[in-house]
């Protein structure tokens, strides 16, 4: 019986231990959980620079750029460039099939020459009805002095009627002299066209640049406006940035800038602002700002995205904390201050925001030391313990 009475209370006994044990982890589990300290990041408040930065996001672009087409209608021959080539201006870049334009340049010639032999025949023609005119002329004065008593009225009718002859004669060989040098007019300026035409055929570089795109190949048939290349200036290479239309008054044309090509997050190029758009996107509330690129990476390419940062604004030996510090409760700023080993909740005031810092105007002293939690899975609060790494 007693043996009996032994193993029932051994048995509860056991179950009393496991009991134990596992409430035992359970404190232990709510202590770490709400009463441990939380691990925290440690900053001192100090003086330094800040620089109010506008941001944007963009692409890079040309400022002079333009494609390349042809003024006639035509076969390609020959596409002496590529893309990627770098040109100089009046450089050769674009060759038309010519064989028909050169015959009718020697066309056009023709027609001059004959055009222009055809005034020489009609000026001879007006010199020799002046000198009938001249003659008719000569012959009516003397007759009409003549009248009545030395000639007859026939012979005066005759001289008469030989006058007005020769008078249309000379008229109709002035007019003959103007349509022939008309036509003379007319055929230079067809010969102009066509060489102008045949000049067309050969396709020059506006200006010194770099193709940055290929269209067309040699044996395309190309009409005018049609674009065989595409070619910009490296002159001024910008990004075209756009920026909150908040920003607007901060914004002025000739600020420095920083420009973060996504291809290369680590390095920064200096740019400027040459251009402040007047017109904000009626949907996204934006505006675009075009900020020279100083400073080209090695490697950059037409349209590639970038972040731009306007430096609107500078301020020297001032209060500044990470921004990673700053925490927000119910739209009002502050930060965690270590007191004594417990994170105490203090209301702040900022200024200026520059990069990764922004500037402390009240709440905080030079010296303090304001906290954030390592993990982001933990929080603080008033009077949560701390431990500095």
């Amino acid at each position: 019986m007693m043996n009996k009475n032994w193993k029932l209370i051994r048995k509860w006994i056991d179950k009393g231990a496991k009991l134990f044990f596992l409430i035992a982890i359970l404190a232990i589990a709510i202590y770490w959980l709400k009463f441990a300290p939380v691990l925290v990041e440690k900053y001192q408040v100090d003086r330094g620079e800040i620089i109010d930065n506008v941001m944007g996001t963009g692409t890079l672009d040309a400022k002079t750029k333009m494609i390349i087409s042809s003024k006639i209608s035509g076969r390609i021959e020959n596409v002496l460039v590529d893309q990627g080539d770098n040109v100089s201006a009046d450089q050769l870049l674009v060759t038309l099939d010519d064989d028909q334009l050169k015959l009718q340049v020697k066309v056009a010639s023709a027609s001059l020459e004959t055009v222009v032999s055809g005034v020489d025949k009609v000026r001879r023609d007006l010199k020799f009805t002046e000198v009938v005119l001249s003659g008719a002329v000569k012959t009516y004065n003397r007759y009409r002095k003549l009248m009545p008593k030395a000639i007859s009225q026939e012979k005066f009718d005759k001289a008469t009627e030989e006058l007005g002859t020769a008078r249309a004669r000379h008229s109709h060989a002035e007019v003959a002299v103007i349509e022939a040098q008309n036509k003379v007019v007319e055929a230079k300026k067809v010969l102009e066209l066509r060489k102008a035409q045949l000049d067309d055929s050969q396709i020059l570089a506006p200006f010194d640049g770099i193709i940055i795109k290929k269209e067309r190949d040699p044996g395309n048939i190309v009409i005018p406006g049609s674009a065989i290349l595409s070619l910009i200036s490296t002159k001024v290479l910008w990004v075209s940035a756009w920026v909150d239309g908040t920003e607007l008054t901060k914004i002025k044309i000739g600020q420095p800038a920083g420009i973060i090509f996504r291809s290369e997050p680590e390095h920064t190029y200096p740019g400027t602002v040459a251009r402040i758009a007047i017109e904000v996107d009626r949907e996204t509330r934006e505006f675009i700002v075009d900020v020279n690129v100083n400073e080209l990476p090695a490697k950059w390419a037409i349209g590639q995205r970038a972040e731009v940062y306007i430096k609107t604004e500078k301020k020297n030996n001032v209060l500044i904390v990470p921004e990673k510090y700053i925490k927000w409760r119910n739209n009002m700023s502050g930060v965690f201050v270590d007191n004594e080993g417990v994170a105490a909740w203090r209301h702040i005031k900022t200024g200026l925001h520059g990069g990764s810092f922004i500037e402390i105007i009240e709440g905080l002293q030079e010296g303090d030391s304001v906290l954030t939690p390592i993990s982001l899975k933990n929080k603080l609060a008033d009077q949560t313990r701390i431990s500095v790494q």
